[in-house]
């Protein structure tokens, strides 16, 4: 059971109170500063929506609304200290020097504490409602109309200009909510907090379920599997705080590794299938998850255990997007989304540098050769995973390959926003040290890319933002994406697993529990 999960042991080392309060501390910093009328850290409110107590409160007492034009300097102070507490925590976490209650209740207490922050960093909660109030309260089909489509304060002033005259890009189950939560009221701050809400419980749920998980199968890792996830900067501000719903694919993928090492894989692959109806990536997980399943069994029983698991898949997939299905865009908002680009995306950055060197004609090709090089990286996972689990290897195999299979998509995909590490950090314990170190590097590269929300108040920091972004955090992304595909490759050729098979814990450090836990005989 899940509770049972967090019994603790009564051998400790001593707490590292120091790097915990530097977390506690970096995150009131940039509590503070977020909720001050005017930070650089908030997009344009919806009316009605304020910051308020406590942390605005601080922010009035200590004049902060008063600094001007130095406030994006202020910000950037945040925004690097709460970023330092993290690191500090979390290497504390590693060493044992954080108990797994106290990641926990430092956890529930910071989320609890995002509640009486304002929306922050991104406008995308506007896109929900829009999306939302197309399916409850226009009785149109998201996937073709716009929000443009239905002039309003929303289209006006709230949702960001490129989404305006976009249909949603999200997943059809996704839809179904933002629909119901649309339902609630008319009054869009209302909406904001309510979307805010799922997000926030989300993420605490999901920290909740990856605490079980790992206290259950690598017990030394437990507190570095929460500390890493739920006490990240870039899960707390700029995706609990901001609403995001990739926050909901995390807990899907969470649970789904969850019912895996218990031998529930058609739970499993529904769990996967819910975290894609609402998101693209976890298709991914699900696409593996079904060849684990498949290549379990011997081969005359593989077809009829592919059809099974991946027909419950595309069962509910017809059962949640029929209402939603057309001919003029069948895809519902994928191609769409496979047109745009993002700022920080290393494949933008290498097709401008091909664009000036070739007179703006090879810029394609770089984005051409990303795609190509996500394809061989998730046929190289496929082929992995099938060969490991014909060869009946560990469980914890598949999470691994899943982590694999997510931050590759993070790195050649054409649109990288903070947000997106929502998709594997659940799963950062149980990758090896290269992975696990270029998700903690790319957790505090993109935490740095968010220190002004848009040009609206500060057009000039926003533009330094964006080339500091662009020319400077962008080719660290691509060096980490290189010491990334170098260790897959030599993984793949050397045929080695794609878990860390790394001991967690000596006999001294974990009274005795000193290796890692088989999870093939973890109970339910």
């Amino acid at each position: 059971m899940l509770a049972s999960a967090f019994e603790m042991d009564a051998s400790r080392r001593d707490v590292a109170w120091i790097p915990v309060a530097a977390a506690v501390g970096g995150f009131l910093v940039e509590a503070v500063v977020a909720s001050t009328p005017g930070s650089p850290l908030q997009p344009v409110l919806a009316p009605g929506a304020a910051p308020g107590a406590p942390f605005a409160s601080i922010g009035a007492a200590l004049r902060l609304d008063t600094v001007g034009s130095a406030f994006p300097a202020v910000s950037v102070i945040a925004v690097v200290a709460g970023l330092a507490g993290f690191l500090l925590v979390l290497q504390a976490a590693w060493r044992g020097e954080v108990p797994l209650r106290l990641a926990l209740g430092l956890v529930v207490v910071l989320h609890v504490a995002l509640v009486f922050l304002p929306l922050l960093v991104s406008r995308d909660v506007y896109s929900y409602i829009a999306s939302g109030q197309i399916v409850s309260v226009h009785h149109a089909n998201p996937y073709v109309a716009t929000p443009a489509d239905y002039p309003g304060l929303l289209t006006q002033r709230l949702v960001g200009p490129k989404w305006v005259d976009t249909p949603t890009v999200y997943g059809p189950l996704f839809s179904h909510l933002a629909g119901l939560v649309t339902r609630i009221s008319d009054r869009l701050d209302v909406l904001v907090d309510a979307f805010r809400l799922i997000a926030i419980a989300a993420s605490l749920a999901t920290t909740l379920v990856v605490g079980a998980i790992v206290r259950g199968v690598r017990p030394a890792r437990a507190a570095f599997a929460v500390t890493a996830f739920g006490l990240n900067p870039v899960i707390l501000f700029q995706s609990a705080a901001s609403g995001h719903n990739d926050l909901l694919v995390a807990l899907f993928i969470a649970l789904a590794v969850w019912l895996v090492l218990r031998g529930r894989t058609l739970a499993a692959v529904i769990a996967l299938t819910v975290g894609a109806l609402i998101k693209a990536p976890a298709v991914l997980p699900l696409l593996l998850l079904v060849v684990w399943v498949g290549w379990k069994r011997p081969p005359l029983d593989r077809l009829r255990a592919l059809a099974v698991h991946g027909g419950a898949a595309a069962a509910i997939v017809i059962a949640v997007a029929a209402p939603f299905f057309q001919l003029e865009d069948p895809t519902l908002g994928m191609v769409e989304l496979a047109g745009h680009e993002g700022w920080l995306a290393p494949s933008r950055f290498l097709g401008r540098l091909l664009d000036a060197i070739s007179g703006d004609t090879l810029g394609v090709v770089a984005r051409a050769a990303f795609a190509v090089l996500l394809l061989v990286a998730i046929v190289w996972l496929v082929r992995i995973v099938a060969r490991t689990a014909a060869a009946d290897g560990p469980a914890l195999e598949l999470p691994a390959a899943w982590g694999w299979a997510l931050l590759a998509l993070t790195l050649l995909g054409p649109v990288l926003l903070p947000w997106y590490l929502a998709w594997s950090l659940p799963l950062v314990w149980v990758l090896p040290s290269v992975p696990r170190a270029v998700l903690t590097a790319l957790s505090a590269v993109l935490a740095l890319s968010q220190w002004t929300a848009e040009p609206r108040l500060y057009p000039g920091a926003y533009d330094v933002s964006v080339l500091v972004g662009h020319y400077v955090l962008t080719p660290v992304v691509i060096a980490l994406l290189v010491w990334a595909a170098f260790d897959l490759a030599r993984r793949r050729s050397a045929a080695l697993p794609l878990r860390d098979e790394e001991p967690d814990e000596t006999a001294e450090a974990g009274g005795g529990r000193g290796r890692d836990r088989d999870p093939e005989v973890v109970q339910p």
